[in-house]
C-alpha cells in the first residue's frame, strides 16, 4: 500500500501579462461561451456545432493561460498544450539573451539550471506581433528578472 501525500492547495502568482494575441484569445472565448449558452437554451444538445465550440473555446482558453507564474517555491512556464514547473532552489540564474539566429531585438528569458541545462522560455522583447508569444518591454523583462531572482534566493 503506497501513501499519497496530502494535496496543498498553493497560490499562484502570474508575473507576466496576457500573451500577444491574449486578447483575440479572450474575445473567442466570450463568443463561444455566448454560442453555447444560446444552443444550450434553445435545446440543441446534439447540435454538432458544438463540439466546434467547446474546442475552440478550450483553446482560446488555453491560449489566455500562457506565461510565467510563481507558485509557492516553483517556477511554472504554461505553454498551450504543456506545463514546465521548476523548482527555484535547482536554478542558476534567470538571463535575458538574444535568440539564436534571431535578427534585431529579440531577447528572449532563459532559464539557467545548476545541473548545466537551460530552458529558453516563451517570453521575450519582440516587435513583432507573433513571436514570443508573450511580448513586454524590456523595463518590464528586467524587473521580471529581478524579481524571479529575488524569489530564487529566497527558496535557496
Amino acid at each position: 500500500m503506497r501513501c499519497v501525500a496530502p494535496l496543498a492547495v498553493g497560490r499562484s502568482q502570474r508575473l507576466t501579462p496576457l500573451p500577444a494575441l491574449g486578447p483575440l484569445y479572450l474575445v473567442g472565448l466570450v463568443i463561444c461561451v455566448i454560442l453555447f449558452v444560446e444552443a444550450m437554451r434553445d435545446g440543441r444538445y446534439t447540435d454538432p456545432m458544438l463540439i466546434g465550440l467547446v474546442l475552440l473555446g478550450g483553446g482560446c482558453y488555453l491560449g489566455v493561460q500562457q506565461g510565467v507564474y510563481l507558485v509557492g517555491d516553483r517556477v511554472v512556464l504554461r505553454f498551450p498544450l504543456a506545463r514546465t514547473a521548476i523548482p527555484l532552489r535547482d536554478v542558476r540564474a534567470f538571463t535575458i539573451r538574444h535568440e539564436d539566429g534571431s535578427l534585431g531585438d529579440k531577447r528572449v528569458l532563459w532559464i539557467e539550471l545548476n545541473d548545466g541545462g537551460e530552458f529558453r522560455t516563451h517570453v521575450g522583447v519582440s516587435r513583432n506581433l507573433f513571436s514570443p508569444a508573450v511580448r513586454v518591454p524590456f523595463e518590464k523583462m528586467v524587473a521580471l528578472v529581478e524579481h524571479l531572482d529575488q524569489h530564487r534566493r529566497q527558496a535557496s
